[in-house]
């Protein structure tokens, strides 16, 4: 049985999970736009780490070789 989340991984997504809730404060708080669309890109680099970090541990365990192919294409792309 493969742990796909653990310790590390969570703490990533509690630190997206703050940044999320930055980005609705600074919509609240009628921020400049450009600072907002700065930290949605902060997120999406958080969160493709994230993904990278998920298949990275998924393509470890696989055992076909068709699909550790397909996997690792798709952590090139992602």
């Amino acid at each position: 049985m493969v742990k796909v989340l653990q310790k590390p991984e969570i703490s990533q997504l509690h630190r997206l999970s703050g940044q999320l809730r930055g980005v609705e404060k600074m919509v609240n708080q009628n921020a400049k736009v450009s600072e907002i669309l700065q930290q949605i890109e902060a997120v999406r680099g958080n969160l493709k780490t994230l993904e990278k970090r998920i298949l990275g541990q998924k393509i470890k365990n696989l055992k076909d070789e068709e699909l550790k192919k397909t996997y690792n294409y798709l952590l090139k792309i992602s």
